[in-house]
């Protein structure tokens, strides 16, 4: 989805210019969906922008704090919904954790960082008040695999327990981490970044077994190897795998660091079932060279 701004708030563009959208309903005096000339279907935030408006009449987008184009999982009417049901502070709240995600990761601030952290901040606020826990499965593949989200993550739960007034469940920095990382690689798609994180994990049991002892995830290479993996993931969910290299770089390391080289197409089959994709020989390649730098860091002397 994309977003653009008006008075301060993060955006790709500015709404200065006049321009009119016919209103298709009024969820409160801050929330209207309309339907602008092209026929493209909005959600605008603002003060005051649905106060006495009825459907059918037109709005000026000029006047929007925000406005909002529907993509992925939420559709324009689910995301007036979510806008209008949300306290502004929750909204206000979410705008400055996607500027934190700007500033401490590098994350474009745009609405499809802000919209579901708006949406877990919700409920994640909700539980709270209610004394309601769940369960976190993944808390310590993220910790492990992820540090500088997993870092903002825990600094999102303490602004939140500050801003808010409430007492957010300690665990809750696992989801805000998800949604830094899901932004960086999987652009929205939240289930692929909990099956990327699940099977990097499963790489990591794969490699202890394999070579006969536990990886050191905070060794430099491990960390490296991770973001490797990362990029994998990324490439071949959105169907940009690597596939024009005229290096036949897994030969050398077969002859070299053949356990090594049997480790990366163990993990490139490991991946291509998360994802029901085929990686391709020079991303295992790659994959190669990264098993060999763990392989090679394992057997140093210590």
């Amino acid at each position: 989805m994309e977003v653009t701004a008006g008075s301060g708030h993060s955006g790709e563009s500015d709404l200065t210019s006049s321009r009119q959208a016919c209103i298709k309903r009024v969820y409160n005096n801050n929330v209207v969906l309309a339907i602008e000339p092209d026929s493209t279907e909005v959600v605008l935030l603002g003060k005051g922008i649905g106060f006495q408006r009825r459907p059918g009449e037109t709005v000026d987008i000029s006047l929007a704090d925000q406005r909002f184009v529907a993509e992925g999982l939420y559709r324009a009417p689910q995301l007036a919904g979510l806008l209008s049901d949300a306290p502004s502070d929750h909204i206000t709240l979410a705008q400055t954790i996607t500027e934190l995600g700007h500033a401490t990761l590098g994350l474009e601030p745009r609405q499809s960082l802000m919209i579901p952290v708006l949406d877990h901040l919700t409920f994640a606020v909700h539980r709270a008040r209610e004394g309601t826990q769940i369960d976190f499965p993944l808390r310590w593949e993220v910790a492990q695999l992820y540090p500088a989200e997993a870092a903002l993550g825990r600094q999102v739960v303490t602004l939140v327990n500050e801003r808010l007034g409430v007492r957010l469940q300690d665990d809750e920095w696992v989801a805000f981490a998800l949604h830094f990382v899901n932004q960086q690689w999987t652009k929205g798609d939240f289930s692929k970044t909990v099956a990327m994180t699940e099977t990097i994990s499963r790489v990591f049991l794969r490699l202890a077994e394999r070579w006969g002892r536990p990886i050191d995830e905070n060794a430099s290479s491990a960390a490296r190897f991770v973001t490797h993996l990362r990029y994998v993931f990324a490439r071949a969910a959105s169907d940009k795998q690597l596939n024009t290299s005229r290096l036949d770089v897994l030969s050398a390391v077969q002859q070299a660091y053949p356990e090594a080289a049997e480790a990366a197409w163990d993990i490139a089959a490991l991946i291509g079932q998360a994802i029901n994709r085929v990686i391709t020989k020079d991303e295992i390649s790659y994959l190669a060279l990264h098993t060999t730098r763990l392989y090679a860091e394992m057997d140093e002397p210590r």
